[in-house]
């Protein structure tokens, strides 16, 4: 998400102050107090700009979705129409190759009758070879024996001297209807294949087209998806800047008597120290400096990269049925929610040695703490648990030298800030 949109705006400054300072509050302080919650609103405003931004853009990809459907489904009753029109050329061709068959059928019989004739005809030639040649059609008259038997000779004559042109007459048109049927059915074949062929090509382009929509479409959702993961990221941020922001106008009135409060609920939390013990795990020890370990249980995952990214914390595993967590310092608890990638999820800022730092629980299975509370440090927040994007139950723990950032640029790595 980073990579793609860039660094999300930086979350505004956390308190300058959440356990109580040793000295009194000045003017100073105030003022710097206010312009830091100045700076928060002036975050809040260009994230409201961005969040519009980011919307505006969400709909015009949707709306080039919506076209590209109308564009999709005209490619698609293009190649149903393609598709049946290939079809029927198919139909045809295969009428055609049947209509073939049935000429050849007949091809064959003609050229049978070709063929007796063309004996016929050698038959005649051996004949006229053996008679000497030419045949006398006028010695056959003159042969006549009476009138009626000359009658009958010339009318021989005259019967197969016809015979003879229509058999050459005969001869001559079945050899032209053969080649002519012939030459009309091979035309014919060739037409429709070559039809069937650009109907193929056609589909074939179709079909490209909507492989090239798809693919544009595939990518219009990618970047609608990446669109709205930058649209909850920036609608967290600014849920969370607006609770700093509450969070730093409370810290406003309770600079002075936040030390007395500490004290007070250090006293309440080693009072609650023993009632947690039947809960299937022990709270760890408060060691001394300024965090102890929020959680008992082996370190599975350390701070730096891992699979390919880069871990901003470290991860403890839960080995028990019941986990407690407690606060790693002093501290107010700012933010205390479910997070679709934390799950349950404390925030707690911490003011030490005049340096804020903000430390982060994630994955818990309850939170014992609210927004706006007071904690201190060792006191019980929480279960460990397994709640978002967590593969086995432990506690995801961040500690950040200054405020916690979409970025997490402040992040440092607690095993060399805590006695683990």
């Amino acid at each position: 998400m980073r990579n793609r949109w860039g660094t999300i705006v930086a979350v505004v400054m956390l308190f300058t102050s959440v356990a109580a300072p040793a000295y009194a509050v000045t003017n100073r302080d105030i003022q710097q107090k206010k312009q830091e919650i100045k700076s928060v609103q002036q975050k809040q405003s260009s994230l409201e700009s961005k969040l519009e931004q980011s919307q505006q853009e969400i709909e015009r990809l949707k709306a080039e979705q919506k076209k590209l459907d109308a564009e999709i489904k005209k490619l698609d009753l293009a190649v149903e129409e393609t598709s049946a029109n290939i079809r029927a050329k198919q139909q045809n061709i295969e009428e055609t190759k049947q209509q073939i068959v049935a000429l050849k059928k007949e091809i064959e019989e003609v050229a049978a009758r070709i063929e007796q004739r063309n004996e016929l005809l050698k038959e005649r030639a051996r004949s006229l070879q053996e008679s000497g040649g030419v045949v006398s059609y006028l010695d056959v008259l003159l042969g006549a024996k009476s009138f009626s038997d000359f009658i009958d000779r010339m009318s021989a004559v005259a019967t197969i001297f016809e015979a003879d042109r229509q058999i050459i007459k005969e001869q001559e048109a079945d050899k032209a209807l053969k080649e002519a049927k012939e030459q009309q059915l091979n035309d014919q074949l060739v037409s429709l294949q070559k039809q069937l062929t650009e109907l193929q090509q056609l589909k074939q382009t179709l079909n490209e087209q909507i492989a090239a929509k798809e693919k544009l479409m595939a990518q219009l959702k990618e970047e609608q998806k990446h669109e709205e993961e930058k649209q909850l990221a920036l609608e967290e941020e600014k849920e969370l800047l607006e609770k700093q922001e509450a969070a730093m106008k409370s810290q406003l009135q309770e600079m002075i008597r936040r030390q007395k409060e500490q004290e007070e609920a250090r006293k309440r939390a080693l009072a609650s120290r023993g009632s947690s013990e039947g809960d299937g795990g022990s709270l760890p020890p408060v060691s001394d400096g300024a965090f102890m370990r929020p959680a008992n249980g082996p370190i599975t995952s350390t701070f730096g990269p891992r699979w390919g990214e880069f871990h901003y914390g470290i991860d403890i595993g839960k080995r028990g049925a019941s986990v407690p967590v407690v606060a790693a310092a002093d501290g107010y608890v700012y933010r205390s929610y479910y997070s679709s990638s934390y799950g349950n999820v404390i925030f707690i800022m911490h003011y030490i040695n005049g340096q804020v730092y903000t430390t982060v629980y994630a994955h818990l299975e309850s939170r014992l703490v609210g927004e706006g509370q007071n904690v201190s440090k060792g006191q019980m927040i929480g279960y460990m648990g397994n709640t978002g994007r967590s593969f086995g139950a432990h506690l995801h723990f961040e500690l950040h030298r200054g405020p916690w950032n979409a970025s997490k640029s402040n992040a440092v790595d607690p095993l060399k800030y805590i006695p683990f």
